[in-house]
């Protein structure tokens, strides 16, 4: 995922270039990292913050009538955060449980937990040996019973 590094350098060629290039770019990261997400990519989400951060300084630093074209598109890329931390929650606790499973050894009768409960003796209960076979013929009075 290309979401690393610093945010980019904002056009100055018109007032409104620079910030709706900014707002463009960091849209369309975090829209790439909802779809990679959703299917369980692992993404790289190192530097988005800086972006973000960047581009909430520069929307600051002007002027207020530069900046109203641009709400409405600021408000839908807060909106975006959202759902892709809710999608990045769900991730890390289905890894998280996933990782305690395997470490428990559930599912696992060859784990090692279970092979060492086995040699300690604290494995599964042994069968009760099967009953001896009667002789053919019948007891006589001098045998024990």
């Amino acid at each position: 995922m290309v979401m690393t590094g610093a945010p980019p350098p904002a056009d100055d060629s018109g007032p409104h270039q620079g910030i709706a290039q900014d707002i463009a770019r960091v849209t369309s990261a975090v829209a790439e990292a909802q779809r990679q997400a959703e299917t369980g990519v692992p993404i790289d989400l190192s530097g988005l913050e800086e972006r973000v951060s960047a581009l909430c300084a520069a929307a600051m630093s002007r002027p207020m009538a530069e900046i109203r074209p641009h709400l409405g598109r600021l408000g839908d890329l807060v909106a975006a955060l959202d759902p892709l931390a809710a999608t990045l929650t769900a991730q890390h606790i289905l890894r998280r449980d996933m990782i305690a499973d395997a470490l428990d050894g559930r599912g696992d009768p060859h784990s090692a937990r279970h092979r060492a409960a086995a040699a300690y003796g604290r494995g599964p209960t042994p069968q009760p040996p099967e009953p001896s076979v009667p002789s053919a013929h019948p007891p006589t009075p001098d045998e024990p019973t």
